[in-house]
């Protein structure tokens, strides 16, 4: 897979070069199963056109350059892990596009004409809810009109488990409130981070990106893998702000050597009957609502 970064205004020299694809739009924080749904959909269409398989998603979330709601700056899956699922889901180029204050005054023709048409998309997939343009008043009931018949749409609905619309929003409430657990039938996996083992015997530091979205303060089951490593621990979370680092203790003394390498996976949250009302099961609004 090649990564293509594109700032606004888009070069020409980037769409002379780009080639024919289809292409799946969407921001794709976490890659969870309704990502997925998106993405094979789209790899089936490329195989069956002969196209390459590329995927447009922006290096910030909209929300932190647009001030409308919360603002999203901590990540189920950093930019660097997104791009290793991508490429593992059998994308074949990857743009990552600056989103700025420009970019967001971009009107919804525009963003068609210049990183849809422009960058010789041949068919376009996205969630049924992807919205582009100014103020977003571009949707799937628009991309058709706004591509002039110059590609194909597909829209993919909306995918549900347990009564619940499979979304980015929905597993980052999950981890907020400590039910990590739950993660595993929304994204496919247990919510996982990548860093870094140093430690010896029982005890570890575990280093990872910072900006990785953290599960609320708590006690949590974690198990530890590396290539040559397995190990279930505990650690506990201080602060979702941490600066990136974590102390874990094993359950058995198995840590033998350090791990560059590492992934760190959020198995259940351990109940801390100190915490009372903030019980991190709990959802906190709810329970600011009630104290």
């Amino acid at each position: 897979m090649i990564t293509i970064p594109i700032k606004h205004p888009i070069t020409q020299y980037i769409q002379e070069n780009s080639q024919s694809c289809v292409m799946a739009l969407g921001f794709f924080d976490g890659v969870h199963l309704g990502h997925q749904k998106i993405i094979r959909t789209a790899k089936k269409i490329a195989k069956d056109k002969g196209l390459k398989l590329a995927a447009m998603t922006f290096a910030q979330h909209p929300s932190s350059v647009i001030p409308k709601g919360p603002t999203i700056t901590k990540f189920i899956t950093p930019l660097s892990e997104k791009a290793k699922v991508f490429e593992q889901l059998g994308v074949d180029i990857l743009y990552v596009v600056d989103f700025t204050k420009e970019l967001a005054k971009v009107p919804h023709q525009q963003f068609v004409d210049q990183y849809i048409y422009g960058l010789n998309s041949k068919h376009v997939v996205a969630g049924f809810d992807y919205k582009y343009g100014f103020k977003g008043k571009g949707d799937m009931s628009q991309l058709p009109i706004d591509s002039k018949g110059r590609f194909g749409v597909t829209t993919v609905s909306k995918l549900e488990q347990h009564e619940q619309k499979v979304s980015s929003t929905l597993l980052r409430a999950l981890i907020s409130t400590g039910r990590v657990e739950e993660i595993y039938q929304y994204l496919g996996k247990s919510y996982e981070m990548r860093g870094e083992v140093k430690g010896k015997g029982r005890t570890c530091t575990f280093s990872f990106d910072p900006s990785y979205y953290m599960p609320i303060p708590g006690h949590y089951e974690v198990t530890v893998k590396s290539n040559l490593f397995q190990a279930k621990g505990m650690c506990e979370v201080k602060s979702i702000h941490h600066p990136g680092e974590l102390t874990i203790t094993f359950f058995e003394d198995t840590l033998f050597k350090d791990f560059e390498n590492a992934t760190l996976q959020w198995n259940n949250f351990i109940a801390d009957f100190e915490m009372d009302a903030l019980h991190a099961q709990g959802d906190l609004r709810e329970l600011e609502m009630s104290m």
